[in-house]
């Protein structure tokens, strides 16, 4: 039977817009694009030489801030209105809605299970590494010795 606190989750997923996960990933996007267009295009200007003066003083804004931005928003923009783009976008957010995500106590479980398991192959590896090595380095060459 569900808890209060699932059932509540359950609750608020349903209720939840896929468009509203669509505009946040888009949002999300946009600023890690415009970030890294902010470098790419500093390191672009400074290679050819361009002179990359300061727009807006207390920001930091050079003619490269801005047009990475510019470049950035465009491509949300270009993205999110494009039918085909937008249609896969929700179609993958309406899916993610059904996901039926496991609570903290099966994470929990699970991750022991994993670590519980890893620590026993690692120990069966280094058993056999240990046989193998011993029989090639040191048990064969004695029992060929005495041939």
């Amino acid at each position: 039977m569900a808890t209060a606190s699932e059932a509540s989750q359950q609750a608020n997923r349903s209720a939840m817009d896929p468009k509203r996960l669509v505009v946040i990933f888009y949002l999300l996007a946009g600023i890690i694009l415009a970030l890294f267009l902010e470098r790419l295009f500093g390191a672009l200007w400074a290679s050819f030489g361009w002179p990359d003066s300061v727009l807006i003083e207390g920001l930091d804004w050079k003619v490269s801030t801005l047009v990475g931005y510019l470049v950035a928003v465009g491509l949300a923009l270009v993205g999110f209105f494009h039918p085909k783009t937008h249609t896969l976008s929700m179609e993958v957010a309406s899916e993610l809605m059904k996901v039926s995500w496991p609570t903290w106590p099966e994470t929990r479980t699970s991750t022991m299970a994993v670590v519980v398991a890893s620590l026993v192959a690692a120990v069966l590896l280094f058993c056999i590494d240990t046989v193998a090595y011993n029989l090639m380095v040191e048990w064969l060459p004695a029992l060929w010795g005495k041939l």
